[in-house]
């Protein structure tokens, strides 16, 4: 073949091959628009749900106001947890996050937990004065919030507002017209959660009292630990209130308060393990011993690969603190420590009331449960509050293993572990 007609060759196949590229180009263009599309239509019907659903949880809000009945308070409750975990779910499916937006779903989140906090003891006697108090602060919050993704939502549709797009910002500051995020920013930035004290997750609690930590004290009871000289540890850290110090020596970092050990761990790798979970367990309470801690009870251990992980609960007056657990971690390779947490064990220590006797606490095992073993507990409450309970160690008529704890208080079941 000449070289003339190489070349005419190689001039087909290459026009040939650009030819396709550019249908390919199209098409691909083509595809991106109808996907662009799809998710403007996605955004804005996960908005107008969005705004459907604060505006039907502000009316179940103002629903308690007039309900008389525990079963229609109970009701309620539930319609509100229902209606705040779908505005929730819907504001999460929004194109853009902004600091405002966070606050709009921490106080969507206050609302759907103070009612689900409500919902056992609202069914049995209703709402309290001070409960259709808060309730009617938090729906009047709701209804503002409503009132303005409403009015967005009309500019939304109008076009005085611009949807956001899931694309690069840049890409949305070329976009024409105000963006969604940004009146949403300025409209809802009020919307922070309340300031409660309940027994949920979103209750403002009692900070607790943090002795100050003097920072020679801390080091010297460091480096006894370490077993190296105080001045070759290397601080590293410390807390904003100056309750705790962190010192880092080789491949292990040490917390350190007043009162001693608060946290370590470990960097090092931790090669195959030449201890068993049972020696592990054992070697656990010989560390135990060593950093002085008494009357702990080992309540769970767990591997995890070449680590052992192993839970305690302080013991007293034959009660098990819970809500006041020691982890502490113990590799099995060695046997050395490998890491402590004794955060939860420093924070609290309640004295309770017993007013349930035990026989009473048996009644609550349901049929179909044969029990085992029964004891008495203090476990955490959804709001971080120590709760005093019967621990009811039961098993399935197939063998399995179901805890019912029961409130020593109420004498009601607190929490069932399977």
């Amino acid at each position: 073949m000449s070289k003339r007609k190489m070349k005419i060759l190689a001039a087909t196949y290459l026009t040939a091959l650009l030819t396709a590229l550019a249908l390919l180009a199209m098409v691909s263009y083509s595809h991106l628009q109808v996907y662009r599309r799809q998710a403007g239509y996605d955004a804005a019907r996960a908005f107008r749900q969005t705004v459907d659903a604060v505006d039907t949880l502000s009316a179940s809000l103002e629903k308690s106001l007039y309900a008389t009945d525990g079963g229609m308070c109970g009701k309620i409750c539930a319609d509100i947890c229902a209606d705040a975990r779908a505005a929730e779910t819907a504001l999460a499916a929004l194109p853009f996050s902004t600091l405002e937006h966070e606050q709009v779903k921490a106080f969507l989140g206050q609302c759907g937990d103070y009612a689900y906090t409500l919902c056992r003891e609202a069914a049995e006697q209703g709402f309290t004065a001070a409960q259709r108090k808060t309730m009617a602060a938090l729906s009047d919050k709701a209804g503002e919030l409503a009132g303005l993704l409403y009015a967005m939502r009309d500019e939304l549709s109008s076009g005085e507002l611009t949807m956001d797009s899931r694309e690069k910002r840049l890409a949305n500051m070329e976009r024409q017209g105000t963006l969604l995020s940004s009146a949403m920013g300025e409209a809802a930035g009020s919307f922070t959660a309340e300031t409660l004290r309940y027994d949920g997750a979103y209750s403002e609690q009692d900070k607790p009292f943090n002795e100050p930590a003097d920072e020679a004290r801390t080091r010297a009871a460091a480096a006894e630990f370490f077993g190296v000289p105080a001045e070759e540890l290397e601080l590293i850290g410390a807390y904003a209130d100056g309750s705790c110090n962190s010192y880092l020596s080789g491949t292990q970092t040490a917390c350190v308060t007043a009162k001693g050990l608060l946290r370590l761990t470990d960097s090092r790798l931790v090669d195959e393990p030449t201890l068993t979970a049972f020696e592990g367990k054992e070697r656990a309470g010989e560390w135990l011993e060593i950093l002085g801690y008494q009357d702990l009870e080992l309540c769970g251990a767990e591997q995890r690969g070449p680590l052992l992980l192993c839970r305690y609960a302080p013991v007293t007056d034959g009660v098990r603190a819970l809500d006041r657990s020691l982890l502490l971690t113990v590799a099995l390779d060695d046997g050395s420590l490998y890491a402590l947490d004794a955060v939860d064990l420093e924070r609290r220590g309640e004295s309770y009331d017993w007013p349930v006797t035990e026989a009473e606490a048996r009644e609550a095992v349901p049929e179909g449960l044969t029990l085992w073993q029964l004891g008495r507990v203090s476990v955490e409450s959804p709001g971080g509050i120590g709760t005093p309970c019967y621990e009811l160690i039961c098993f399935t008529r197939q063998g399995e293993t179901v805890t019912v704890y029961v409130n020593a208080e109420t004498g009601k079941q607190q929490e069932i572990v399977i």
